[in-house]
């Protein structure tokens, strides 16, 4: 199976809710072992569809690399959703497909989540701590949505150089990435980042 190219800041797929998966078929299967190399190659705790360019909304999860979950199975989470939220906890938190952006991030605790797990039967989990914030970012990823979106408008200023770079696909990193989109220059107008 092989490693796939990562989607970085700005490709039109990660800001575009994920279509549900209806059906288990060999080339889903593919994707699944595809996405589990391509997480484990670039250190990533998870990694979903739309990240290397698939809109589905599928993601999976590996926290083998976290001390205390070293003996945690590989999950796959196929269609999921939150079907609960608890308490309240702040992590710094990266993403693949943000490289060199780490910050801290409020999200519930504890949720519950329901999925279909890799042979497309049904699972419901109450799960806290790191899995949890995990899952959520991973859904998040799912509805189009960054974590750097629960930001501040400052704070978020802040990362206009870094975000810019990646747009342009001057950004370095030890994992394959996929070629930065093409954008169109409007006339006579500057493209504003989203949120700023």
């Amino acid at each position: 199976m092989p490693i796939l190219p990562i989607y970085t800041f700005d490709h039109p797929v990660l800001r575009q809710e994920t279509s549900q998966i209806e059906e288990d078929t060999a080339e889903l299967q593919k994707l699944i072992k595809s996405m589990i190399l391509t997480m484990r190659n670039a250190d990533g705790l998870g990694l979903a569809a739309n990240q290397v360019g698939k809109s589905l909304a599928m993601t999976v999860i590996d926290l083998k690399n976290v001390k205390g979950w070293e003996d945690g199975d590989t999950l796959v989470l196929i269609n999921p959703a939150l079907t609960g939220t608890d308490g309240e906890s702040v992590f710094e938190e990266g993403c693949l497909s943000l490289p060199g952006i780490r910050e801290e991030i409020v999200r519930p605790e504890k949720i519950g989540v329901k999925f279909l797990d890799s042979n497309l039967k049904e699972v419901e989990m109450e799960v806290d701590k790191i899995l949890a914030r995990v899952i959520q970012h991973e859904i998040d990823h799912l509805h189009g949505k960054y974590f750097i979106d629960y930001l501040s408008p400052f704070k978020l200023s802040l990362l206009k150089t870094k975000l810019s770079k990646m747009m342009k696909g001057t950004v370095e990193t030890e994992y394959p990435l996929a070629p930065p989109p093409v954008h169109h220059a409007t006339k006579g107008k500057v493209k504003r980042l989203r949120g700023m």
